[in-house]
């Protein structure tokens, strides 16, 4: 396997987190392990990738009876095509992926070195909305929320209340660099303090590996530094060694590509 699997153990569920490796761009889909049955949280960028989570799944025995879909970045949602089971995502999200997935999908492999463009999934159209709010699943109680102009202008989060668990997805990351590509640099430094206003003692975040509390103000510190290294970077290059000089043991440099398409606009070459 070229991921990375771990576990998260509670009260009637254990929740298994895998991270791709960096050609995935070390980002999280999350096999949450209920009674009966498996719900899926995020879908992988690459096919391959995609179905080391799909082994993951059917090593448990238990069917997949929901894929949620956190927000509408190419990592995220482009190997849904790969889940059976029906898919969910917020209104706003549902939307950008119906509309313009497939060009979401190619302008990530086309930005990503280790990429062969013919093995570019197409998008899968989201086949339900999901509404914030509780809901039970096999017994669980689930709380879905909305998170606003943070890494991205709307993402769900998962909350399991009765475990102190909180999937915040591409809020929070882990030992990832961030994809600052939006610039929301205050705002999103801003949803993690309402997030982590939150009962929730685990997090599992969108990119690196599970953790706790600690987490929020790791986020927040790497906002102030990337918004430093972004107004001092004479262009893409030099953002890249800023941020990596400033936190040099930090993976996820394989989203510098995209992350670089929209910063430097002007910098654009061969990518639609």
């Amino acid at each position: 396997m070229h991921g990375t699997v771990t576990l998260t153990r509670a009260a009637q569920l254990r929740i298994h987190t895998y991270t791709a490796p960096e050609t995935g761009w070390m980002v999280n889909s999350h096999v949450i392990e209920l009674p009966r049955d498996l719900v899926l949280v995020d879908a992988q960028l690459a096919p391959a990738y995609a179905a080391e989570v799909q082994e993951l799944a059917a090593a448990l025995g238990k069917p997949v009876t929901r894929l949620y879909i956190s927000h509408a970045h190419p990592d995220h949602f482009a190997g849904a095509g790969m889940i059976e089971a029906p898919s969910y995502a917020l209104a706003s999200v549902k939307a950008l992926i119906d509309s313009t997935g497939d060009l979401r999908i190619k302008r990530g492999y086309s930005c990503t070195p280790g990429h062969d463009s013919a093995d570019l999934p197409s998008r899968r159209p989201v086949d339900h909305v999901v509404e914030a709010g509780d809901e039970i699943i096999d017994g669980i109680r689930f709380n879905f929320g909305t998170v606003a102009d943070a890494e991205t202008t709307e993402q769900l989060t998962i909350g399991l209340p009765d475990q102190g668990i909180l999937i915040a997805q591409d809020i929070i990351y882990n030992g990832v660099h961030l994809f600052i590509g939006e610039q929301a640099f205050d705002s999103w430094a801003a949803a993690i303090t309402v997030i982590e206003a939150l009962p929730y003692d685990v997090i599992l975040p969108g990119h690196g590996l599970p953790g706790d509390r600690r987490l929020y103000e790791a986020n927040r510190a790497y906002l102030a530094t990337a918004l430093t290294a972004f107004a001092r970077a004479a262009g893409p290059e030099d953002l890249n060694r800023r941020l990596e000089a400033a936190l040099p043991e930090y993976g996820g440099t394989a989203m510098q590509g995209l992350q670089n398409f929209y910063l430097f606009p002007a910098e654009r070459s061969g990518v639609t």
